[in-house]
């Protein structure tokens, strides 16, 4: 007989695989529809309604959730050591490269990459992450299974699936720690300005993922 611990584990699995099973939908099946961007706003719509309705339901209080400001600065400062150190690698590969790039595309990611930065901490930690818990409990394996279903979402990149495993890493284990998703949103758009602004092109191609990784 079920119990209700079993009937929590299905049903946080079977979300989990709900929101990146239309997250992959958008990245390799979309393209192939004859409405593309009909496909995608249909996607997007379902994904929306996905968190919208989980959110409503689960009533999880914005604290527990990481909107929050009060950790904010301990926060920061703990992420600070490791993309800090991140940054700084991607400023000597640049510079040994000669493709350091800080004009306005580099700003332009500064000013809008926030917002969208945000969304995906919110469903890589808010949602997915807690939902991981509780199908295989909390500890290392959960960090390292939250980390590689977002390093997963970034394929075929090489350099950024990569990247994505290890600040995905870091994240979770830091919401574990002391949860704040605006904290990791700062860090996550100064990472991904960086990373698009001093790698070689070649490495990234302008951090495209999914099918349309092959386009270009």
């Amino acid at each position: 007989m079920a119990t209700a611990a079993d009937t929590s584990r299905v049903r946080a699995g079977g979300e989990i695989v709900c929101l990146l099973g239309l997250i992959e939908l958008i990245m390799w099946g979309v393209p192939f529809t004859p409405d593309p961007t009909g496909a995608y706003l249909g996607a997007v719509a379902l994904i929306a309604a996905l968190l919208v309705t989980c959110q409503i339901r689960d009533a999880v209080p914005a604290r527990d959730l990481g909107l929050r400001v009060d950790n904010l600065v301990p926060v920061l400062r703990a992420l600070a050591v490791p993309f800090g150190a991140a940054i700084a690698v991607m400023l000597v590969v640049g510079l040994s490269a000669g493709t350091l790039r800080f004009g306005g595309k580099f700003v332009r990611m500064l000013i809008g990459v926030p917002v969208w930065a945000v969304l995906q901490q919110y469903m890589l930690l808010a949602f997915v992450h807690r939902r991981v818990r509780v199908v295989i409990g909390p500890g290392t394996r959960s960090i390292a299974a939250s980390a590689g279903l977002f390093a997963v979402l970034h394929l075929p990149n090489p350099a950024l699936t990569v990247a994505c495993a290890v600040a995905g890493a870091v994240w979770v284990w830091q919401y574990d720690r002391s949860p704040n998703l605006l904290a990791n949103a700062v860090t996550h758009t100064m990472a991904s300005a960086f990373l698009a602004n001093t790698l070689p092109a070649t490495m990234l191609k302008n951090m495209v993922v999914g099918y349309n990784y092959y386009l270009r």
